[in-house]
């Protein structure tokens, strides 16, 4: 690529749109998908399981009530009285196929834990498998049924084929719950949940909850730039796209302190973002997701997050902060209306929730865009290929390694992008070629821009030189460049992949901690890619001034050097892979392409 003044503009602006993408792709769905957001209601009553430490202020507002149609007058229907939380241990039952483990736990019938045996839990090889943890705020529990929530013990047992467990428990008001739970070969668990009134009277259950366990950020992976690791996503029905809350849910803690004129902000945030229908839910961190989805959909989305205490908090409990700190951990949870039971009858409720890596080749699979919690954005298509392309080449290549798979990637685009790189080059050798005589042409003509314009377009015109040739193939790419930037970002494939030195491609190398100035760490790839980036624009064609080539030439890849310094070693490998792939197709075209003709003085001279 050619620093020229036309080629420079396209160039920064690809620069900065690669790195504020995840800002602006956040900003455009919100200019054309304005979020209707629900007030926060007050709290009515403290939550079934308030959390240690957290005063009245801080509980989560309680459920709304639903407004209904107006319906003609019917029997009085017994109410489900509170009942007084059990405070015997709860039971575990396992469930489990080749690729997780799952715990169930007897507190509100609920979902303990997922081992995934195809995932380490650190980058230590003998650190066992990743287990996501719910044991404190169960999965698959519902909220807001008093006698059925996670304060209350369900009788449970193990099918003979080990592929299921039931949960039953009686109310005090007679309510019967039923729930079954099923595995088979993959990461989803079937939830069918049965109702029954044993009553001989009516028996209203109220709008109640059925929530995803928390999620908080994987130990030892750090934040990128403008990315949130840890969110809630959601689906409503009529044709709207995947809706990521993430980089809003701090936001709702302001809100919810302004709303309700609380003196700090809250620890727990718990409402509704909006009153929009959901075909499904989610809760994730960057690699780790749970995705529920009821049969038929829900009412609504809610949001459950708790921030991290203030350091000036944990030592001042009187200390009562209004910005904003590092979410811990976040939830959703699916709405359902009230229902009423008649006597000897009985109503279920279906639901899946996928618990798992969220990996495309599994999401995939799902059939309403539960793919989509993966974020690829707006160039969605192309980073989905690209995936494809790096899995197979991973699976299909010796030594199987995911390092290699990103260097044959790199080469399969470049070959792709070849005939367009090569044009675009042999465009920049004709406006290096016609430069003097646009020099001539600009200082005859100086004092008059519009004749000095109309000539030097009559000299492109006749040595067929398009001053536009460098630019438009570099904007071609550029989605073909966000995408992988994307995919090389989250894909949880490099997890704790290694290459050579490297020992986790999805982070920086972080080798000899401290090293550097600032604490720095050495990573050795992004001084590779600014190394061959420097070679690379050297060995460009120019049209430019050279005084300005030479600046450019060691400010550019001096950028690209803060700005990838700690991003993920992979990214790096793919963009020093193409630095030294664009080398080597310039060095074969100046030995093999002859020079152009350039006439010895400029069009429209007599």
């Amino acid at each position: 690529m050619a620093m020229n003044k036309k080629d420079m503009l396209p160039f920064v602006a690809l620069l900065a749109l690669l790195f504020a993408w995840p800002v602006i792709d956040r900003k455009i769905a919100e200019h054309f998908f304005p979020d209707r957001i629900a007030p926060v209601r007050p709290a009515s009553a403290p939550p079934a399981t308030p959390d240690a430490g957290i005063s009245e202020s801080d509980a989560p507002p309680a459920l709304a009530p639903v407004a209904e149609k107006p319906a003609a007058p019917a029997p009085a229907a017994a109410a489900i009285a509170e009942e007084a939380p059990v405070a015997e241990p709860a039971q575990l039952f396992t469930l489990a196929n080749e690729r997780a483990e799952f715990v169930f736990t007897s507190r509100g019938a609920g979902l303990g834990a997922v081992t995934l045996n195809d995932y380490r839990r650190s980058i230590a090889k003998d650190s066992g498998p990743m287990t996501l943890d719910f044991m404190a705020r169960p999965s698959l529990a519902w909220e807001q049924l008093p006698g059925l929530s996670d304060d209350f013990n369900f009788a449970g047992a193990v099918s003979a084929d080990n592929r299921s467990v039931t949960f039953t428990r009686t109310t005090a008001a007679g309510l019967r719950f039923e729930r079954t739970l099923e595995v088979d070969d993959s990461y989803v668990i079937r939830v069918t949940d049965r109702f029954v009134n044993t009553t001989d009277a009516p028996i209203d259950i109220p709008a109640a909850l059925l929530r995803t366990g928390p999620m908080s950020r994987e130990p030892g992976h750090k934040d990128s730039a403008g990315v949130v690791s840890i969110g809630v996503d959601s689906l409503s029905p009529g044709g709207e796209k995947v809706q990521h809350w993430g980089g809003k849910i701090a936001k709702r803690f302001t809100a919810e302190m302004e709303e309700r004129e609380l003196p700090a902000l809250p620890r727990i945030h718990h409402a509704p973002p909006r009153d929009n229908p959901v075909d499904w839910v989610s809760a994730k961190n960057k690699y780790f997701v749970q995705i529920l989805t009821p049969e038929g959909g829900g009412e609504r989305l809610w949001i459950y997050a708790r921030r991290a205490p203030a350091p000036r908090e944990l030592a001042d409990p009187a200390f009562a902060p209004r910005k904003m700190t590092d979410l811990e951990e976040v939830g959703a949870a699916v709405e359902f209306l009230s229902q009423r039971i008649e006597p000897g009858q009985a109503i279920e409720r279906a639901s899946t929730l996928y618990a798992g890596p969220m990996k495309f080749s599994e999401l995939h699979a799902m059939r309403l865009h539960q793919v989509d919690v993966m974020e690829f954005g707006m160039w969605a298509p192309i980073g989905k290929l690209l995936l494809r392309v790096l899995n197979f080449l991973h699976a299909h290549i010796p030594p199987y390694n995911y390092g290699i798979a990103i260097i044959l990637l790199t080469l399969i685009v470049r070959i792709i992008f070849w005939p367009v790189t090569h044009k675009s080059t042999e465009s920049m050798k004709r406006m290096a070629a016609v430069a003097p005589l646009v020099t001539e042409l600009r200082a005859k003509y100086k004092d008059n821009p519009q004749k000095q314009q109309q000539e030097i377009m009559a000299l492109y015109k006749e040595h067929k030189v398009n001053p536009l040739g460098g630019c438009l193939p570099m904007l071609i790419q550029i989605p073909v460049f966000i995408a992988l930037f994307v995919v090389l970002r989250s894909a949880i494939e490099l997890r704790f992949a290694s290459f050579l030195w490297i020992a986790d491609l999805s982070e920086a190398e972080n080798l000899l901690p401290g090293l550097l100035p600032f604490g720095l760490p050495l990573n050795i790839l992004p001084l590779l890619m600014a190394g061959t980036m420097y070679l690379q624009m050297k060995l460009s064609p120019s049209a430019g001034d050279p005084a300005q080539q030479k600046i450019m030439a060691i400010m550019m890849p001096g950028m690209m050097l803060v700005f990838l310094y700690n991003f993920a070693s992979g990214l790096a490998l793919y963009w020093t892979t193409q630095n030294v792939l664009m080398i080597v197709q310039q060095m074969m075209m100046k030995k093999n392409v002859t020079p152009l003709p350039v006439p010895a003085k400029p069009a429209g001279k007599k």
